[in-house]
């Protein structure tokens, strides 16, 4: 991570608190990131973070500050001691209430009581978003969305986002023909993959040429082979690995609906400099800025009237400018300091900083 750790220390404004994050699976997934790399800041802030889960250690993100507890959640030593709980995912959240001693948060990047595969567990989520936590939203259109829903207090922390590695390649032509970039499961569908596809393969018909590489964390399905358009498909793709897929990409589609809390590899691939289509939502607007292109959520044919016109030069050099400029308003450092202004509000018993 870029941020030093002495400097983040200095930074910190007050004596260290004793902060316990719970995972309920450390598999490579987008949120499980998230909430690592929340950890792992505040740790290099000089708190002491212990990430507690039944799940092994996630060998895909090694810890170097904060601590790692293998243990079911009524059993951890770590939670017992906690000033702060923060529950990662709804299910973690009676259990991080269950003996809490202090002030517990609840992470959300997206709330699930909308999701479609949730959708026969959605009075259980919306319980579960009532009990008594503060939530912690990653983005300024979840928070007002959750807010308008009555499930506060509710605080925008943003984004954690660690550009490390994650850069413009050099200067090249367009790839003849050019390589597109769709990254997500088609299984979940406010992804958007389905709309993204059926965008791709209604530009074929017409005539448009391209590549199409896929990033999945499932394997190819027998639904993705239906489509008939991807020439490469990626299984788990290692972080490190991605700023090159991106690198390698001449466009990037992020076709995510309005359910998604927060659509990271568009954030990715506007930091590698590639230009990139987004579905015209909240949340994308949000992130993209005038730095993205973007087309008509849900509408395939608007996706592909949308395609020609990101592969001109012109537009490949505004996205290696503007595109870098817009991730660069992420980071982790300014998040773990507002984390910490919520934990320490709490524990003061002041409200919110960030209620929209």
């Amino acid at each position: 991570m870029s941020d030093g750790n002495g400097a983040a220390a200095r930074e910190r404004s007050g004596p260290p608190l004793s902060i316990a994050y719970l995972l309920d699976s450390t598999e490579l997934f987008g949120g499980v990131k998230i909430a690592l790399l929340q950890a792992e800041a505040l740790a290099r802030r000089g708190h002491r973070v212990t990430v507690v889960s039944p799940d092994a250690p996630p060998e895909w993100f090694p810890l170097m500050r904060a601590h790692f507890e293998r243990s079911a959640f009524s059993d951890s030593p770590a939670l017992a001691d906690a000033q702060v709980r923060v529950a990662t995912f709804w299910e973690t959240v009676r259990p991080a209430l269950a003996g809490a001693r202090g002030p517990v948060f609840h992470l959300c990047q997206g709330y699930e009581g909308e999701i479609t595969y949730y959708r026969d567990r959605w009075p259980a989520i919306e319980e579960v978003y009532r009990l008594p936590t503060r939530k912690l939203a990653i983005s300024a259109t979840l928070a007002s969305r959750l807010a308008r829903l009555g499930l506060g207090p509710v605080a925008d922390v943003g984004q954690a986002f660690d550009r490390d590695g994650f850069f413009p390649a050099p200067e090249r032509p367009v790839s003849d023909p050019p390589e597109v970039l769709v990254v997500g499961p088609l299984e979940i569908d406010f992804k958007g993959v389905a709309i993204a596809l059926e965008g791709l393969a209604l530009w074929r018909r017409l005539g448009g040429r391209f590549r199409l590489r896929r990033v999945s964390y499932f394997p190819c399905s027998d639904a993705e082979r239906a489509y008939a358009l991807t020439d490469e498909y990626h299984h788990r793709v290692p972080p490190e690995r991605m700023p090159f897929a991106y690198r390698a990409a001449d466009l990037f589609v992020g076709a995510s609906r309005v359910e998604e809390g927060f659509g990271l590899p568009s954030l990715e691939a506007l930091a590698c400099g590639v230009p990139v289509l987004l579905s015209d939502v909240p949340g994308q607007r949000e992130i993209g800025g005038d730095a993205a292109w973007y087309f008509s959520d849900g509408d395939p044919e608007s996706l592909a009237r949308a395609l020609p016109g990101l592969l001109t030069e012109d537009a490949r050099s505004r996205a290696r400018e503007a595109g870098p400029a817009a991730a660069g308003r992420y980071d982790v450092a300014g998040v773990a300091r507002r984390l910490e202004e919520e934990f320490r509000g709490a524990l003061s018993g002041l409200a919110p900083t960030g209620t929209p």
